[in-house]
């Protein structure tokens, strides 16, 4: 039996397109200088060298990919998009558009100067900055009739150039932001470390869990001392000991509890506290005693939704979340990204809070500040295919003012609505149930199958690009990633007066760079990057998303 492995590959689309995912995820794993190349890396490169073997892919599997893509994007900015406009918003959205604006005028005088193909400057923006929804906004104003072509070129070898030009200057994109990243603070003499300091000393390391700061259900017997005669909050205030009582056994039976209950004498108390906390109590000498029934609480850890309008916009401490709950806030994530969290971090809508505690008193926690991540378990697919439809539907509308055309397109359509509905989503949380993991796989299986078609249909043009205009064009993507780094660095820190530290954490969300925001934040040895890269970042994917778009058009 003979298997004519080229044939089989070549006839089924399925199978060549899981095949280039699934040997792109293998090289993904590759660690070159300290750094893997990533799944998404990965999966170009495999389908530029199968592609090169003349393997093609459907345009609907990209058209499909991007899709999903796109709208998941919308729906993860759609909780913090608008509320990113408070606080040091306007400096992350200047940043943005600074970064955004320098990178597309030099692609389009690159292009003037050298008298490039259609659709290569939008590809060269695309690589040199790694943004994936530039390249989808870019490919999308040409698949849905945007532009007007020049004659003699068709829409297919247009896609074809941005295609091209996004592959070969896309892995400088990555590894030259990271070395200019790396060694930007030291041209400019900055001290990331000490910036990060400045920001806020209890930030000023790489977040752990401390595990003095892990609670626990302990009992003790309340047998004399200052505690006897004293509500729950008095002995709170005066010890400054900001434990919780979850229960209180008098004479045999169990109390209610509240804050304002009176402790007596020959009271077994059931408390949660830090390990710190209940090392306070060993060295008070109060007695600690064996009781089953108030011993039975569990402890565990859940992420919730902040989408309380009454707790949006106030500090991590004003919650009392110890004191009042038990409960021990000990991460943060916005905007998919981990952020540093100590007494004054300010919530934002749709922030995911890690907290610890005894499972009941999070269920109340959650019920007060929006609802519990893990609750939310089936997706609600008429809101994702409906919304992905009034995306589409949105991107046709096309506008005449004279002779001038003005239209989203499909990616703009799916990105406006996925805003729209995720930012509804975090007000009203029981609407378009669609879970972090849900989604993440959405954007993640659209990704793939979005560059695996780029790099499969491009594969036969890169090693011809190489030797043509490919040597012109990486020196183009080199400047391109580079410039608007050194400019957006400048003016945040000389003109906007930024700390360095958030600086380079908000231009490596410009730059929509995860692997250079851990770079910066090893640099640190801070988490604070972070918090400027969560505040660009929302911006950056909507901005360069229309980036994409007006090159090609222009």
């Amino acid at each position: 039996m003979e298997i004519d492995f080229y044939n089989l590959l070549k006839d089924n689309q399925v199978l060549i397109i899981f095949t280039v995912i699934s040997l792109g995820y293998l090289l993904g794993k590759i660690n070159i200088l300290g750094f893997e190349l990533g799944n998404v890396t990965g999966v170009l490169i495999a389908g530029l060298f199968l592609g090169s073997w003349g393997f093609t892919s459907n345009p609907d599997m990209a058209t499909f990919g991007f899709t999903i893509f796109i709208f998941c994007v919308g729906l993860q900015a759609g909780p913090s998009f608008f509320a990113a406009f408070a606080a040091d918003g306007a400096r992350y959205l200047v940043l943005s558009l600074i970064v955004a604006a320098t990178a597309v005028t030099l692609c389009w005088s690159f292009s003037l100067i050298f008298d490039m193909e259609t659709g290569v400057a939008a590809g060269m923006l695309a690589g040199s900055l790694t943004s994936t929804p530039t390249l989808v906004g870019a490919q999308d104003a040409v698949t849905s009739g945007l532009v007007a072509l020049p004659a003699g070129i068709t829409a297919e070898e247009v896609i074809q150039n941005i295609s091209v030009a996004y592959s070969l200057t896309y892995l400088f994109g990555i590894g030259g932001l990271m070395f200019i990243i790396k060694y930007l603070p030291k041209i400019f003499r900055v001290d990331l470390a000490e910036e990060a300091r400045k920001i806020s000393p209890a930030r000023a390391s790489i977040k752990t869990i401390n595990e003095n700061n892990l609670p626990m259900v302990r009992t003790y017997q309340i047998d004399s001392g200052k505690m006897i005669g004293k509500t729950i909050r008095q002995i709170q205030e005066a010890t400054n000991q900001y434990f919780t009582v979850l229960g209180i056994r008098r004479n045999g039976d169990l109390i209610e509890i509240t804050r304002n209950v009176v402790i007596e004498e020959g009271d077994i108390v059931s408390v949660i506290a830090s390990i710190a906390q209940h090392n306070f109590a060993k060295n008070k000498s109060i007695p600690e005693v064996f009781d089953k029934e108030l011993l039975n609480f569990r402890i565990r850890t859940k992420e919730i939704v902040v989408t309380g309008a009454e707790y949006v916009g106030n500090k991590v401490q004003d919650l009392m979340l110890p004191a009042k709950y038990g409960c021990f806030p000990i991460g943060l994530v916005r905007s998919g990204v981990e952020l540093p969290i100590d007494a004054n971090t300010i919530l934002c809508k749709g922030d995911k809070l890690e907290v610890i505690g005894e499972e009941d008193r999070i269920t109340s926690v959650s019920e007060k500040l929006g609802s519990i991540e893990a609750d939310v378990e089936k997706t609600d697919l008429l809101t994702l295919c409906l919304g992905a439809a009034l995306g589409l539907l949105l991107g046709t509308i096309v506008l005449k003012f004279g002779h001038i055309s003005i239209s989203l397109g499909s990616a703009g359509g799916l990105l406006i609505v996925g805003i729209l509905i995720g930012f509804f989503r975090s007000v009203h949380p029981t609407f378009g149930a669609f879970p972090r993991a849900a989604r993440n796989i959405m954007m993640d299986l659209g990704i793939v199958l979005f560059m695996s078609s780029i790099g499969l249909n491009a594969g036969s043009k890169v090693l011809e690009a190489l030797t043509s205009v490919g040597p012109l064009m990486v020196l183009c993507g080199v400047s391109i990633t580079v410039i608007p780094v050194f400019v957006a660095f400048v003016v945040g820190r000389y003109v906007m007066k930024m700390n360095a530290a958030l600086l380079l954490g908000a231009i490596t969300g410009a730059m929509t760079s995860t692997p250079s925001l851990n770079l910066v934040t090893e640099a640190a040895k801070s988490q604070v990057p972070a918090l400027g890269y969560a505040g660009s970042y929302t911006f950056a994917n909507v901005i360069l998303t229309f980036a994409g778009a007006f090159l090609v058009l222009v």
